[in-house]
């Protein structure tokens, strides 16, 4: 992996290099710590899947550069928000095709990788993708998720209101979650972000990825291992449908 870990940082230290507004520092650098942490997580899920080394491999390539598109797409456009002229996924296929960089894998490798850094931010995958496709997007999807959640946790609350309106995709700030979206996570149907109004509309999405995202058994139990549903529970406020999610979610983790 020296060789993709070296890419990856040099292409992601130019970015940094060449912005000079601070918000964009900040939201660049976030997306190179995510991108090395979604990385470490998928695999993990891939050694805990008992996969060959080769595909562990290939995993790992996929993971490190599942958001290679989004240094350039928030330089040109100032924000991570997808659209037709600035899709983070499309910039990430076209900069790995450009630079070469996966020509020493077979076509059939390169393909995948390819596959998977342009359907993971997908809300639902094609129904006819191969076995060996599914099966390595459905560990980077579900350790992109996992890392999603933990930086609401963890990272997100230690930065400025500003730099939190920017990952909270500017959500109104206020304790609502309507009863669609409590419906669409009990029926197991993925919320997007775009489909929430508040900001804890948007957590209870992330507690509902847990059931309709998720595939890989290990991540459930890293879900469990660092509580993470009962940490987004504990960061929302005091609606009603919150606990509603909570039980139906924890009851659902608690089968796999």
């Amino acid at each position: 992996m020296d060789k993709y870990f070296d890419f990856f940082n040099k292409y992601s230290d130019y970015y940094m290099e060449i912005v000079k507004d601070e918000f964009q520092k900040l939201h660049i650098h976030r997306k190179i710590e995510h991108s090395k942490r979604v990385y470490k997580l998928a695999v993990e899920i891939a050694q805990k899947l008992e996969l060959t080394d080769q595909e562990i491999h290939l995993v790992g390539i996929a993971s490190l550069f599942h958001d290679i598109g989004r240094f350039e797409q928030f330089y040109r456009c100032n924000t991570y928000k997808d659209s037709s002229l600035c899709d983070h996924a499309l910039l990430g296929v076209e900069i790995l095709e450009k630079e070469k960089l996966l020509d020493d894998l077979s076509e059939n490798e390169k393909q995948l990788i390819l596959e998977i850094i342009k359907l993971h931010d997908y809300d639902e995958l094609p129904s006819n993708l191969s076995k060996e496709l599914y099966k390595y997007i459905s560990i980077v999807r579900d350790a992109d998720k996992i890392d999603w959640i933990y930086a609401m946790l963890n990272i997100i609350p230690k930065l400025s209101d500003k730099d939190q309106a920017v990952f909270y995709s500017n959500k109104e700030n206020k304790n609502f979650i309507s009863k669609r979206v409590v419906d669409s996570i009990l029926n197991n149907r993925v919320v997007r972000k775009d489909d929430t109004s508040t900001v804890d509309e948007l957590r209870a999405a992330a507690m509902g990825w847990i059931t309709s995202f998720i595939k890989c058994y290990p991540s459930y139990e890293i879900v469990k291992r660092e509580g993470f549903l009962e940490k987004t529970y504990e960061l929302m406020g005091d609606e009603e449908e919150k606990g509603i999610i909570y039980d139906y979610v924890k009851n659902y983790i608690s089968k796999k």
